[in-house]
């Protein structure tokens, strides 16, 4: 299918914003529609798009989390964003989601310093979703090529079905001087590539501090799904993080410390 990019109009800034970062958003396209800026990622990796390429749209017609989950993307209402990152060789991009939502809370708390993480793509306020983080991977040889999506919800106010009560944005939490698409974008991508910098120079020990504090789970009550939908839900307290970016839990029936690198995990009702 062939996709055209956005006509000219008032909205326009958001296609010609310019960033304070010294490699992410270098280059940039942006599209009226897309069925997914990491799907357009990919495609333009493997055409050889640089390392920081950067892909936005205005709406999504197939936009999908973490292990395929529907996400919602309204038009030209909030940020639909997917980087090209080539991390070098040799280097664990494991807990590569973690750092990007560490980059998202920073650059969100500018108008949410309560914002939370939740291990391990969500960024929370209040115990509801704001942003979301998909993380896909392929090896070139030796090298790995990462498309890093997220979805920040800036402008709508309000979400269909059972998104009404699990889900939030900037205009519901802050009502009045909400900010602009392109505010947000320009805020969150130099808090983004920091906390990259510093991931990709010392891996998730480099900025485990700036993560765990704002953990949702930490010290909570959980249900962690270890079997990925196979099994039932295990009860457990989250402890905290480890140096790679797992999760360790206390299993409620006392026995020793369990790592979590994968799979869902709730907060026990």
């Amino acid at each position: 299918m062939v996709l055209a990019r956005r006509e000219v109009r008032v909205s326009d800034s958001f296609e010609n914003l310019t960033f304070a970062t010294r490699w992410l958003g270098r280059p940039r396209e942006h599209w009226a529609e897309l069925g997914s800026t990491n799907d357009r990622a990919t495609a333009w990796a493997r055409a050889g798009a640089p390392h920081g390429a950067l892909v936005t749209a205005d709406a999504q017609t197939a936009g999908r989390g973490r292990l395929g989950r529907a996400w919602a993307s309204e038009s030209g209402e909030d940020l639909y964003v997917s980087a090209i990152l080539r991390p070098a060789p040799g280097k664990a991009i494991g807990a590569l989601g973690l750092a990007v939502g560490v980059g998202l809370r920073e650059g969100l708390a500018r108008w949410l310093p309560a914002a939370q993480l939740k291990w391990p793509n969500d960024v929370l306020v209040a115990g509801r979703k704001l942003a979301g983080i998909l993380c896909e991977a392929r090896w070139v040889g030796t090298s790995p090529e990462v498309v890093v999506g997220f979805g920040v919800n800036v402008g709508r106010a309000l979400f269909p079905g059972p998104l009404a009560q699990s889900a939030t944005s900037l205009r519901r939490e802050l009502e009045a001087a909400v900010p602009s698409r392109e505010e947000v974008l320009a805020q969150v991508l130099p808090a983004l590539e920091r906390a990259l910098d510093a991931f990709f120079a010392g891996g998730f020990a480099a900025i485990r501090g700036r993560y765990e504090p704002h953990c949702a789970l930490v010290g909570r009550a959980v249900l962690v799904d270890m079997s990925n939908g196979t099994g039932p839900k295990e009860q457990a307290t989250a402890l905290g993080l480890a140096d790679d970016g797992a999760l360790l839990v206390a299993p409620a029936d006392g026995g020793p410390p369990r790592r979590v690198e994968s799979g869902d995990v709730w907060l026990a009702p």
